[in-house]
């Protein structure tokens, strides 16, 4: 199965279910700015001090932060269950 999520939905959700709102307001922009960044409908253009911020806030190094935060594919593969029996 295949599905898309965005890489900065799931930082968020990671690292503690950090909301759209908060990141919006520790980087001075509105919470539909992030939405539209997860949606890929925009590119997000961050100065120095949001890059900190966001890094600061989700709880990982630059080089964790995705180069970009629009719904990627992701495969999902679940086992059958067993039966026992």
């Amino acid at each position: 199965m295949e599905t898309k999520i965005s890489p900065l939905a799931m930082l968020r959700r990671l690292r503690g279910d950090v909301t759209q709102d908060e990141i919006a307001n520790a980087l001075g922009v509105d919470r539909n700015t992030v939405s539209r960044w997860e949606l890929g409908k925009a590119k997000p253009k961050l100065e120095v001090w949001q890059v900190k911020k966001l890094c600061e806030l989700l709880d990982v190094t630059l080089d964790d932060l995705p180069d970009s935060f629009a719904p990627q594919p992701v495969h999902l593969s679940f086992d059958k269950p067993t039966s026992k029996g």
